[in-house]
């Protein structure tokens, strides 16, 4: 299976503690991937919540500048970073830059949820 990100739906993300959050679903089990593969675009001041769940993400920094928190502590992230965060750790993702933060972020099928 061959696309192009720009052949994607762009959504809009919503909910609790989220702010100027839109995703892509790059591929998924609809093109007989076994989990998912996203692209999150947070805007300006954007932020995902602050949370956990069972399932791991595997995150990759495509343009932008922000601060992933893992269990309270804050890293720096920016094009290149490579964040993994496991499951049951609190985490969230903030865009802390005045361009978009734009991450790759690989979750099993159960990752899906927003």
């Amino acid at each position: 299976m061959i696309n192009h990100e720009k052949n994607v739906e762009v959504v809009d993300v919503t909910g609790a503690e989220i702010e100027n959050v839109k995703k892509q679903i790059l591929i998924g089990p609809k093109e007989g991937f076994e989990g998912y593969m996203r692209m999150f675009i947070l805007a300006e001041n954007g932020h995902t919540p602050y949370h956990k769940h069972d399932w791991y993400h595997l995150n990759y920094v495509v343009e932008g500048e922000g601060v992933v928190t893992l269990d309270g502590v804050e890293h720096k992230i920016n094009p290149g970073s490579v964040a993994y965060v496991p499951g049951n750790i609190m985490h969230n993702f903030k865009n802390t830059g005045k361009d978009d933060l734009r991450f790759l972020c690989i979750v099993p099928p159960t990752g899906e949820s927003y």
